[in-house]
């Protein structure tokens, strides 16, 4: 017998990562559409970075417009993580269909699929090993 959440976690939609990128290469991608060069831009975020730790080891909020709210958060127990908080404006970016390509999503055909649709079809494909609650 299968457990409902494994099978949801292996049969939902999930990006394909592409890799990650670092401060150098977001200043060499602003760099292109500015009159600064890269290591202009790179000294920029890489200040941006200082002030924004500083800002939050104050208990302050960082706003990123358009972008992320951040922010220092207490767990119980007083171990300190960090809130993130997107803007609306980038959610609604992001959940544009077109950028959720076949070739970008893995399980791409189980994109539009519920929770329990899921089961179904795990049930269908496993059926000595259903999915039980």
């Amino acid at each position: 017998m299968a457990n409902r959440m494994p099978v949801v976690n292996r049969l939902r939609p999930r990006i394909v990562g592409q890799g990650a990128i670092d401060l150098e290469e977001i200043s060499r991608r602003v760099s292109k559409n500015t009159t600064f060069n890269l290591d202009e831009i790179y000294s920029v975020l890489r200040q941006f970075a200082r002030e924004a730790l500083a800002a939050l080891k104050s208990g302050e909020t960082i706003k990123v417009d358009g972008l992320v709210n951040l922010g220092p958060n207490m767990k119980v127990g007083g171990a300190v993580d960090m809130r993130m908080r997107p803007h609306r404006s980038a959610i609604a970016e992001l959940n544009d269909p077109t950028l959720w390509t076949a070739d970008r999503v893995a399980n791409h055909e189980n994109l539009t699929k519920t929770m329990d649709e899921l089961v179904m079809q795990w049930d269908q494909e496993h059926p000595g090993d259903t999915v039980v609650d």
